[in-house]
């Protein structure tokens, strides 16, 4: 995990999340419908909502599929009152992340400590490090590698494994159990390197 000096200003971008929300509602089985849920658990929430009259229009619908219609979509489908509620459902119950992390590509960084030293004149020019906020709502590695891969587009197919560097410089495979350990709100500098075979990337948290 990366110190800062107080000194500099650091940005946080929230890209990585459109449904973050400060006030969001916390994690209850039952009460909100999750990206992961499968076609079986999406219609047990349609159920549970009183939306029993659409779960065979929806019947091969995930969680995802739901939640990425829009109002119009579920207006001309369900009709305008229960169009609208069902959307109104969908939106307020939006997952509150389980972890929100806070990561900076470490050559950017650099790069702006190497101009602010060749300045020459010695003092703090109030270096802006840009940091973007990644929202978690799964612990699990896959989740951080699928986040990463959004904030630094890179294509999720090209990162071949997620390190945290580790005592001594080392490197350890993140992991399920390892993300279920991070800190809420955990500052990380990342590195992206080549894969020794040239195909790919590896990205060291730091």
């Amino acid at each position: 995990c990366c110190d800062f000096p107080l000194s500099h200003f650091c940005l946080f971008s929230n890209s990585s999340s459109p449904n973050h929300q400060g006030e969001g509602v916390s994690l209850t089985s039952g009460e909100q419908l999750h990206p992961s849920a499968t076609i079986q658990e999406t219609q047990q929430w349609l159920l549970k909502h009183r939306f029993s009259t659409y779960t065979r229009v929806f019947s091969n619908f995930s969680g995802a599929d739901l939640l990425k219609l829009t109002r119009e979509d579920l207006v001309q489908i369900c009709g305008p009152a229960d169009g609208i509620r069902l959307y109104n459902a969908l939106k307020s119950r939006s997952v509150r992340p389980r972890l929100t992390i806070y990561v900076c590509q470490e050559q950017s960084r650099t790069i702006r400590l190497e101009r602010q030293q060749d300045s020459g004149n010695g003092e703090n020019n109030g270096a802006i490090f840009v940091y973007h906020a990644i929202y978690l709502e799964e612990m699990a590695a896959l989740e951080v590698t699928r986040k990463l891969a959004l904030v630094f587009n890179i294509p999720l197919h090209q990162i071949n494994q997620v390190y945290r560097q580790g005592p001594t410089g080392i490197h350890i495979l993140v992991s399920d159990q390892m993300v279920q350990n991070f800190e809420d709100e955990s500052c990380f500098l990342i590195t992206i390197i080549k894969a020794e075979n040239g195909e790919g990337f590896h990205i060291i948290l730091k």
